[in-house]
């Protein structure tokens, strides 16, 4: 049913509502409620929910800028000393071996 343009989001709100099922008015609304406490905690915070964006963006990008080296470290350090013991010595000497399959190459 289409409503007049005209209306606000209010009126075709309780339109709708009007014609709506007892279930569905209960999931929508438990959804406004979800949505205004999600909103008054936004507005009780001193920073807006742009800023949490811009935050939340800068720190991945910090996360994301650091050196692969330091990146590597970190993920070494929190393997088992026995992973690290089975791992090759030869790695770029034997790169196509331990990649393609290839036979190592003489040294």
């Amino acid at each position: 049913m289409k409503w007049g343009k005209n209306m606000t989001a209010k009126e075709q709100l309780l339109r709708e509502i009007e014609e709506a099922s007892e279930n569905l008015i209960e999931e929508v609304l438990d959804f406004l409620l979800f949505a205004k406490a999600r909103r008054n905690q936004l507005d009780t915070n001193s920073k807006t929910a742009s800023q949490l964006t811009v935050d939340s963006s800068e720190q991945q990008l910090q996360q994301k800028s650091k050196p692969i080296w330091e990146m590597f470290e970190d993920f070494t350090n929190e393997l088992p000393e026995e992973i690290i013991a089975q791992l090759p010595t030869d790695g770029a000497a034997q790169i196509d071996h331990y990649l393609y399959g290839k036979p190592k190459q003489e040294p």
